[in-house]
């Protein structure tokens, strides 16, 4: 469903969209107008236009996500000179793939959808689709088109970022307690509505019955298909009862029963990690994926803002303001 959603809202695949605001992102508007001739248009971008239509479909969309930003009209404004905006930068950037004969494969496109269908059965996610107003057909050239862009921004940006040993060597010692990592636990758990159930099958574990197995069984916890994993975690990240218990737990033994506004629960100790310090060389992997994230995120508002200075960028922004 996640996957459905985030694939609806085609401008949100990269922080660039987020990190470019109207006022920085511009443009200019050069030659002749050509509003004038396409009065159905909300910009013209490089002579293509962009319609009423199109503008109207990708409002209706983000209001159809109901994140309530739309309280007032000044907001409901902004948001649309910014959706505006991110459609423009899409234009552009569809013209330069376009101009560079980037395309896609097929079989691309396949594999990105295929784990979508594999998580609904055979129709359901036409007709999770079509209740969204949304034919097949349609999600896959929206799906194909937020391909291409991510083929053009991977060619033109992301492969060309390198990060040196001596910028992580830098950063390391720069932000030294980022990897202070403290003691973490990895616990199983078994959720149960009463304290009576739970505390039956406390005794069957204590008997020698698998926690794994019964965690399948009977909890009721979302982790029970992982045989009731919680995974790791620290102090701070769960409920107080819940963390106190966790701690409290040595080699394979069982917890007693826990309550909690979730029910009734058992914990099994699966590993203790105690509290270190990451070496540089435990901490290069971490801090190259930030770095990259940092530097994309920069080079992408580089190259988007390149695009827009060579480009013909027009706006009847009064139309905008009178689409709801």
């Amino acid at each position: 469903m996640n996957m459905l959603l985030n694939c609806k809202t085609w401008f949100s695949f990269s922080a660039l969209f987020l990190s470019i605001t109207v006022s920085g992102a511009s443009g200019c508007d050069n030659g002749k107008s050509k509003l004038h001739s396409e009065p159905q248009a909300v910009s013209v971008v490089n002579g293509e236009p962009i319609s009423i239509e199109q503008f109207q479909t990708a409002l209706d969309d983000l209001k159809g996500e109901g994140k309530g930003f739309l309280a007032n009209a000044e907001q409901e404004r902004k948001l649309k000179r910014e959706l505006l905006e991110r459609m423009i930068d899409d234009r552009l950037m569809t013209q330069e793939a376009r101009a560079k004969n980037i395309s896609l494969d097929t079989r691309i496109l396949d594999a990105s959808l295929q784990p979508l269908f594999d998580e609904y059965p055979p129709g359901g996610v036409e007709e999770v689709l079509m209740k969204r107003g949304k034919s097949l057909e349609e999600y896959k050239r929206e799906s194909a088109h937020l391909l291409l862009l991510q083929k053009l921004l991977k060619r033109e940006v992301t492969d060309r970022i390198a990060i040196s040993k001596e910028e992580i060597g830098k950063y390391f010692d720069e932000h030294h307690s980022e990897f202070l990592e403290p003691e973490q636990v990895r616990v199983r758990q078994i959720v149960s509505q009463s304290e009576e159930e739970a505390e039956t099958l406390r005794k069957r574990i204590l008997r020698g019955e698998s926690f794994e197995g019964l965690a399948r069984e009977f909890s009721l916890g979302p982790e029970a298909a992982r045989g009731g994993d919680l995974g790791y975690f620290s102090k701070g990240s769960m409920p107080p009862a819940i963390e106190e218990a966790c701690f409290k737990l040595w080699s394979a033994h069982v917890s007693k029963v826990v309550a909690s506004p979730y029910g009734f629960h058992l914990f099994q100790l699966v590993d203790r990690k105690p509290a270190r310090e990451l070496t540089l060389q435990q901490a290069t992997e971490k801090i190259s994926r930030r770095l990259a994230m940092e530097k994309t995120k920069e080079a992408e508002a580089f190259y988007l803002r390149t695009l827009r200075e060579g480009a013909s960028i027009e706006r009847d922004l009064e139309q905008v303001d009178r689409i709801h």
